[in-house]
């Protein structure tokens, strides 16, 4: 996070077939995150958004998920809100640990095995919801993306749901914290991108599939939900299942 308060925000290429922007930004970051793993003394197999699969030790038992800056389009204009950087430690399918960095406020939301937190403290959270308005998180906002998802965020939006066009790990942690109450993930996405689900999940959020499957934490691409209750995750699949 230190080294995003003074990255360049020159690109470097687009790439994939959502032309998502590689900024000097992200690999500087990522670098950033490889030297500190490197430099603990323990051993990681890392899957990073930036350089991909990456042996650090000699016997690596923990996967380290790395996405150093999640919002670098934004980023790139200067608008770091909702710009996050994320890692997750994972053995055998099951969350170590995980941290999401809020590049604007400088919080980090993380998790153990056991709870949530938010900086030092520990998330106290509730699955009910206070007031009449579930705030829900969705996708990304770039051109071919929306024009291909406008129809299924139009069906999430419904009297009891207010739709948010962009989602990340950050959003997901937000959770934990009442600011978003579920985050939707309809296109299978990498694990990098659930580390904040992760965490919201620890504080008691439920996590599944977009076709309400199990959620694994395993090196695939995968749609999700993370949702603050049953009665909003039901809503939701109701709504992607009619698609």
């Amino acid at each position: 996070m230190k080294v995003l308060d003074e990255a360049s925000t020159e690109a470097v290429q687009f790439k994939g077939s959502t032309k998502n922007i590689q900024l000097k930004a992200d690999l500087e970051a990522e670098k950033a995150i490889l030297d500190v793993l490197e430099a603990s003394g323990h051993d990681f197999s890392v899957i990073a958004e930036e350089g991909g699969m990456k042996k650090i030790g000699k016997d690596p038992q923990v996967e380290a998920y790395i996405d150093p800056l999640d919002g670098s389009s934004y980023f790139m204009t200067g608008n770091k809100r909702l710009c996050c950087s994320a890692v997750m430690f994972v053995q055998g399918g099951r969350v170590l640990a995980s941290f999401v960095g809020d590049l604007l406020t400088k919080d980090i939301y993380h998790c153990d095995e056991n709870a949530a937190y938010l900086n030092d403290k520990r998330v106290e959270f509730s699955r009910e919801k206070k007031g009449e308005r579930y705030f829900v998180a969705t996708y990304a906002v770039k051109g071919n993306r929306l024009k291909e998802e406008l129809p299924k965020l139009a069906g999430l939006a419904q009297e009891k749901i207010l739709v948010w066009n962009n989602s990340g790990p950050l959003e997901q942690a937000m959770i934990t914290t009442g600011q978003f109450d579920a985050v939707v993930d309809m296109t299978p996405v990498s694990l990098w991108d659930y580390a904040g689900a992760a965490i919201s999940q620890k504080a008691g959020a439920l996590l599944t599939t977009a076709e309400g499957t199990p959620f694994r934490f395993e090196n695939i691409k995968q749609s999700g939900i993370t949702a603050r209750n049953a009665e909003l995750r039901g809503m939701l699949l109701q709504a992607l299942h009619k698609w």
